[in-house]
């Protein structure tokens, strides 16, 4: 039986893309779309939510493109402006599972530095008896190693917790270790989700 709900946060509790800050940036879209993907793109930025630190991370980016010095260190020093709004949905499904007692999670792939900019964004952070962060571990979904630290953290078995992310590999390699699961593919589909298990 579905004891406990993990969540995602990016994308699933708050909205979050590169593209909010450099569309700001780089009013063309093909420079901008070269930029992501050339200069910063998400495999770079993957080292962030492993544990790398930004500073660290530039170094190399910056050498090999020195001419877009500030536009690298932008993703650093402007990261709060890739965050777009809160989703509402889901904050609406988090107040309800909490005032139901439902015991509340977040695993999720962020960059140490940032977590507590981003947490801070909503008081509903304060009902997760515990957040897994990525860079804080040092490991990023979907190894398997960071669901199997979530496990121990949690203390319960994988088939008693409801996890849903936005990442289909996410997704999978979760399902593969026993959890219940939910692709978080549109907003509207986690509460009636939520509901079939009996948590709502």
């Amino acid at each position: 039986m579905v004891k406990a709900v993990l969540f995602d946060v990016g994308n699933v509790i708050i909205t979050w893309n590169p593209e909010n800050l450099y569309r700001k940036i780089f009013a063309d879209a093909d420079r901008r779309a070269w930029f992501l993907n050339t200069v910063v793109p998400m495999d770079w930025h993957n080292h962030h939510d492993a544990g790398v630190t930004f500073a660290e991370n530039r170094i190399e980016r910056l050498a090999a493109f020195p001419e877009y010095e500030a536009e690298i260190v932008a993703y650093d020093t402007r990261f709060e402006e890739m965050l777009g709004g809160l989703i509402p949905e889901t904050i609406s499904v988090i107040e309800d599972l909490h005032a139901k007692g439902v015991p509340l999670y977040a695993l999720t792939n962020m960059p140490t530095e940032k977590a507590d900019m981003v947490f801070s964004k909503s008081p509903v952070f304060g009902y997760f008896k515990d957040i897994i962060v990525s860079g804080v571990e040092k490991r990023i979904k979907p190894d398997p190693a960071i669901y199997e630290l979530t496990l121990r953290r949690l203390g319960l078995p994988a088939s008693d917790i409801f996890f849903t992310d936005d990442n289909a590999e996410n997704i999978r390699v979760a399902a593969s270790l026993g959890f219940v699961t939910h692709l978080f593919d549109t907003p509207a589909t986690l509460r009636p989700a939520l509901t079939a298990v009996g948590l709502l």
